[in-house]
């Protein structure tokens, strides 16, 4: 009967050391990803912040954005109204020496007014990818941010859970040693220590919330 407590004795024990070598890499996985959460939480609320900042910039940029297509559409006129003066000009038979300076002056507003478009476009799709570049970056920022807290949560549960199992382990060690010394009281404390330890078990909690999505801009 001892040698066979012994034998269970030393098992146990080995089991013990396994778990809280288990144990061990886990908290110290936990403590990394908890720094990596406390910086990622700081840079979070920094980029929240920041958005908030964006959001409005965004407000400007979008009522510049209008303003910027409704010149595009003036412009467009005007070259399309200089356009057809030059036609009539150059279908008129009235005074040359006029009609070729007043088409030249048209010729070069024209010519003005259509590299006026030109650069006006080329603004417009630069302001659009930035703002689309803008909004993705932050968006990925809370996906990682996200997935770290999602592995902090596993790890916790896997140390909770570990826990549990320990505790059990230190009641059967004491319940062992226990019967050895005192047969007649063993019984009736393993019920209640027993009790006590499945009292401790570890639930499962629900997994964390998912954070807001960012809408990315169309164009």
């Amino acid at each position: 009967m001892r040698e066979t407590t012994r034998r269970l004795f030393s098992k146990l024990q080995e089991a013990e050391k396994r778990h809280q070598s288990d144990r061990a890499a886990y908290e110290t996985s936990i403590s990394h990803y908890r720094r990596e959460a406390e910086h990622s939480g700081i840079a979070l609320r920094k980029a929240e912040t920041e958005l908030e900042m964006k959001d409005l910039k965004l407000e400007e940029l979008q009522r510049l954005l209008t303003g910027m297509e409704k010149e595009h559409q003036i412009l467009l006129q005007k070259v399309r109204d200089g356009e057809m003066q030059l036609e009539d000009l150059r279908s008129s038979e009235k005074d040359k020496a006029a009609e070729q300076e007043r088409s030249a002056k048209l010729e070069k507003e024209v010519a003005s007014l259509r590299e006026k478009i030109h650069h006006l476009d080329d603004m417009l799709k630069s302001q659009q990818r930035k703002v689309r570049q803008m909004i993705e970056q932050l968006q990925n920022s809370k996906t990682v941010i996200q997935s770290k807290d999602s592995i902090i949560h596993e790890l916790k549960e896997r140390v909770a859970y570990l826990e549990a199992e320990n505790l059990e382990m230190h009641d059967r060690m004491e319940h062992l040693i226990e019967k050895q010394a005192n047969p007649g009281t063993f019984h009736s404390r393993t019920r209640s220590k027993s009790e006590t330890v499945s009292s401790k078990r570890f639930t499962k909690p629900l997994g964390p919330k998912p954070l807001p999505l960012i809408r990315v801009l169309e164009t």
